[in-house]
């Protein structure tokens, strides 16, 4: 099982509105340059996807992008 940050974010990755996977294993068009396992994605036959930087639930930093940034602080 996958840890999250939390169960709203687990949900909507169980249920597909989200990828959550190394973004050189994400299939579709990636549509930013967001460093990050987690994606929105677009309801399409060939899907885009968004990676984000923050849970969309919770606000909590998902992205290595954020995490380095914290990190050098």
């Amino acid at each position: 099982m996958t840890e999250h940050c939390c169960d709203m974010l687990g949900e909507a990755v169980d249920n597909e509105a989200l990828v959550h996977a190394p973004k050189q294993r994400m299939e579709g068009r990636i549509l930013n340059e967001i460093d990050s396992d987690y994606a929105l994605r677009s309801p399409a036959e060939r899907p885009s996807l968004y990676p984000i930087n923050f849970c969309p639930f919770c606000g909590r930093a998902v992205s290595r992008t954020i995490w380095n940034a914290e990190k050098k602080k």
